[in-house]
């Protein structure tokens, strides 16, 4: 079984994020779009996978704040699936420093990231969307 491209982009993310958090830096769509050898312009639907079947299924903090355009050194508009709405921009920024306190805060992504890697390798013989006692499925 193949591994599709938006599956294969998202998880390949995961170790650069994971370097990130140890850093207690962001990185820009470039230069996550560079790590993985996707273009940054694609980016989009591996985050959305991330965010959707990934990081929500296991109940993970939103470990893909940390990835930002590099002009505004924030995340797009589109980081909660219906957008930011009516948020002021002071709002929306509070909410996602928020958020990166609590990826930095979470501690456990050393653990946690090679077994969502060893998760959904297809080899497992596993469909790529089946829950998975992480510790965090509630």
């Amino acid at each position: 079984m193949a591994i599709p491209a938006n599956w294969k982009h998202a998880l390949a993310m995961l170790p650069h994020l994971q370097k990130c958090v140890a850093d207690r830096r962001k990185i820009t769509y470039g230069e996550l779009g560079q790590l993985i050898g996707h273009p940054p312009l694609f980016l989009g639907a591996p985050l959305d996978v991330l965010r959707d079947e990934i990081l929500e299924r296991h109940h993970l903090p939103r470990i893909d704040a940390l990835v930002v355009n590099a002009e505004t050194l924030e995340v797009g508009d589109n980081f909660y699936k219906g957008g930011r709405g009516q948020m002021s921009d002071e709002d929306y920024r509070a909410l996602l420093d928020d958020e990166r306190v609590r990826v930095i805060a979470y501690g456990n992504w050393g653990a946690v990231i090679p077994r969502l890697l060893a998760l959904y390798r297809p080899e497992q013989g596993r469909p790529l969307g089946e829950r998975s006692p992480l510790g965090n499925n509630g």
